[in-house]
């Protein structure tokens, strides 16, 4: 069964809010003592690409009061040959599902969009790891997808070469919980890294902040606007239990897990469920913040290692991103839990996750350039 249940964890945020845990490469930075440091430059192809100098700058530190105590945690199979349940989606998806086609329409070179420059602006006067200028000169697609305040959920395409009808496809995602800052800010690092170094071998959709309403309130939190947990909002794959019952039980009705009334009651998660219906991702690279760790629900070999980050496989919650991508839509689901989520990783550990993230999916890549979870999803 891909179920193992789970005791909840607590907010994240409150054990890095002293400074006696900082490390000697980090350190932590308040909301309104933004610090920069200048861009480098990057090689031209994705395996060695190295991190922009500003890459490892402190995150914006958020102070909370709750426990930070680890996850209590059974231990789960790690028999990921478990053939995922495709079927158990239709009813909902009927509900959300777009009748056309996405279609990724980029901006017109230094105009973009109102909307974005907006999201930009408060972006970088929220992270001290983000400014506003590297947010719009990621120069993101236009908007088609929005949160529950109609923020823009960004979004950036990096088309394989058009020979390459195989190119592996790897969907990104970070801050789907508004209070892990580094989560967010890793995935503006990557991405900034991949603008500089990408050559087309690989076809790689990012989108950088899922949830904006959580990070974006004056005390960010983990949950949407609507107070839902969006990584329990999925589409879930167990028929025994449902969503809203692991959290009257297992999560013992804490607000910071409420699942919603439903899968995909929220904006930000159809938005997703759209995008892996539509560009058919091989894989999903999800960040969190702050266990420390390597998590992956699939078929096919995980890596060992993430730079300082080593496997350790949870097993899933019904509804998350995680239960609902490999059990649900067969897609291979990689959660990369960084140490901390007030603290960004040093600039050497951003490079060694990123070179070994590159590497793992060479790795898992056929001759014929098709990623194995593809194939082994089609049997």
């Amino acid at each position: 069964m891909p179920f193992t249940a789970f005791g909840e964890p607590e907010d994240p945020l409150s054990y890095y809010s002293s400074t006696s845990n900082i490390t000697d490469d980090q350190s932590l930075t308040i909301i309104k003592e933004k610090t920069t440091s200048p861009t480098a430059t990057t090689p031209s192809v994705e395996l060695s690409a190295q991190p922009v100098d500003n890459g490892d700058q402190p995150e914006v530190g958020g102070k909370s009061t709750a426990d930070t105590s680890a996850p209590q945690i059974s231990s789960p199979s790690t028999d990921n040959t478990t053939q995922p349940q495709a079927d158990l989606e239709q009813p909902i998806v009927k509900e959300v599902e777009a009748e056309a086609e996405i279609e990724v329409e980029t901006q017109e070179e230094d105009t973009p969009h109102p909307e974005i420059v907006t999201i930009c602006d408060e972006i970088g006067n929220k992270l001290g790891s983000v400014s506003s200028s590297d947010c719009l000169d990621a120069a993101f697609d236009k908007p088609r997808f929005y949160s529950n305040k109609h923020r823009p959920l960004l979004e950036k395409h990096f088309y394989a070469s058009p020979e390459l009808v195989n190119a592996p496809r790897i969907l990104f995602l970070g801050g789907i919980h508004g209070d892990e800052y580094s989560s967010v800010s890793l995935s503006f690092k990557w991405l900034k890294i991949l603008e500089q170094s990408h050559n087309g071998v690989y076809d790689w959709h990012f989108m950088p902040l899922t949830n904006p309403d959580g990070l974006l309130q004056k005390k960010s939190t983990r949950v949407n606007a609507n107070n839902v947990d969006l990584n329990r909002n999925f589409i879930p794959s167990e028929t025994s239990i449902n969503p809203i019952k692991h959290w009257q039980t297992y999560a013992k009705k804490r607000a910071r897990y409420y699942p919603g009334t439903k899968p995909l009651s929220e904006p930000e998660t159809q938005a997703i469920h759209k995008l892996i219906h539509e560009f058919k991702p091989d894989i999903i690279v999800s960040v969190h913040a702050p266990h420390g760790i390597l998590d992956y629900d699939g078929g096919i070999t995980p890596p060992q290692k993430l730079g300082p980050l080593r496997l350790r496989q949870l097993g899933t919650y019904p509804g998350s991103l995680g239960n609902y991508g490999w059990f649900v839509k067969q897609t291979p689901v990689m959660t990369i839990e960084l140490k901390h989520a007030g603290i960004m990783p040093s600039k050497s550990d951003i490079n060694l996750m990123w070179t070994d993230l590159i590497h793992w999916i060479k790795l898992r890549t056929e001759g014929d350039g098709t990623l194995i979870a593809r194939k082994t999803s089609d049997q």
